[in-house]
């Protein structure tokens, strides 16, 4: 049945696409638009996972919908999530040749340890005032830039950086190990941590929680559960010390009780218009304010490059999934992970397991998945990951 549908899929889509959206004056740029999101069907149907797959179908779906919505009296914008459907083609792309390739794990784990170093080498003259990547683009582009003051490689934000960082940690596990007496030492990993505490993001909380989760994998239960409960404290001081030693993110805590109540007891959510940068639980109230206001929104979301209020990412996957494709889509993206997990603890294959952990843990703060180098990343472990999988 999957050969007949993989066969006969671009057949049809050639056969619908003269005849779609037709709306005078728009004909040429809605079949366009049409013809963008074909490839995503014809990968999807051909990809044996079946929560991906689900995911890019329903997605490409939302995304048909939106265009159908252009043309009514909605008037909705079809190129909003024009980006986020490329996006998932480009994905499913590398997601297909990643899981489908004979490069050895141990070889794509080389690879991923050489773009760590080479972002960490990057990064470390930044807060004096030189940043040599700026300096060697300069040479062929004119580069317009503001220099952050801070640790961020070629990645333009220091979260990204972290987060590129963490979820690439396990791949140095083993990596130039020696022992002293009964004690391994990984100069890698503790020199990666040290960068990581300079970053102050939550990666850095994420490759605590996730590392603690490796090193106690094989203890019983209970030391597993001491180890993990010391790491989500030493996540929580870190935190603290940052937040008041520096007063970056101050007003997000001390703003909480205010904006919580006025969310609980009205069901809505202000904020100042003009303020650029409402911090995280602002944002997850703004769009849960949202959701909350039809079961349709809660069922199946805004659609795909939804507004939900500013015109920068929500800081959180989770939500952001959950406002542009609705419970739905985080439904099946909370079963790939459960399956996913599943599966790697039952191999005991400890590095894959561990990344995609701490991958799990960043989506919770920040949004890797919506960035191109973070979401390069997750999608080579995800295909090494299915690999193993298929066997």
């Amino acid at each position: 049945m999957t050969k007949i549908m993989n066969d006969w899929i671009v057949p049809l889509l050639f056969l619908v696409l003269p005849f779609v959206f037709l709306a005078p004056g728009l004909i040429w740029k809605s079949q366009l638009l049409f013809f963008l999101i074909c490839p995503v069907f014809i990968i999807a149907l051909d990809i044996k996972n079946i929560w991906i797959k689900s995911f890019l179908l329903y997605a490409s779906a939302w995304q048909i919908v939106v265009f159908f919505l252009s043309f009514s009296k909605v008037g909705m914008n079809p190129g909003y999530g024009l980006s986020v459907i490329l996006a998932l083609m480009a994905g499913a792309i590398v997601f297909k040749f990643v899981s489908e390739g004979n490069i050895p794990d141990e070889k794509w784990f080389t690879v991923i340890r050489i773009a760590v170093i080479l972002q960490i080498l990057l990064s470390l003259p930044q807060p004096f005032g030189w940043n040599p990547f700026a300096d060697f683009m300069a040479l062929f582009i004119k580069v317009r830039e503001n220099l952050p003051g801070h640790l961020v490689g070629s990645l333009g934000n220091r979260n990204y950086l972290a987060a590129f960082i963490a979820i690439s940690i396990p791949c140095f596990v083993g990596w130039r190990t020696f022992k002293i007496g009964r004690i391994s030492i990984n100069p890698a990993i503790i020199g990666i941590f040290v960068f990581l505490g300079f970053c102050l993001s939550p990666g850095t909380l994420a490759a605590i929680i996730g590392m603690a989760f490796l090193l106690s994998y094989n203890l019983s239960p209970m030391k597993r559960l001491i180890s993990m409960s010391a790491a989500m404290k030493v996540a929580v001081a870190f935190t603290a010390c940052y937040v008041l030693i520096t007063g970056n993110h101050l007003n997000e805590f001390t703003a909480l009780p205010g904006q919580l109540h006025e969310f609980l007891t009205t069901g809505k959510f202000t904020v100042d218009p003009f303020k650029s940068d409402v911090g995280r639980f602002a944002m997850w109230m703004m769009a849960l304010s949202q959701l909350i206001t039809g079961w349709f929104f809660m069922i199946f979301g805004f659609g795909p490059g939804a507004f939900w209020g500013r015109e920068y990412s929500m800081h959180g996957q989770y939500i952001s999934v959950w406002f542009q494709f609705g419970l739905v889509g985080l439904g099946l993206m909370a079963g790939y992970i459960y399956t996913t997990i599943r599966f790697l603890a039952k191999r005991k294959s400890l590095i894959l397991l561990t990344s995609f952990v701490i991958i799990c843990l960043d989506m919770i703060g920040n949004f890797p998945a919506e960035i191109a180098s973070t979401a390069f990343l997750i999608i080579v472990i995800c295909g090494l990951i299915e690999r193993e999988r298929r066997g």
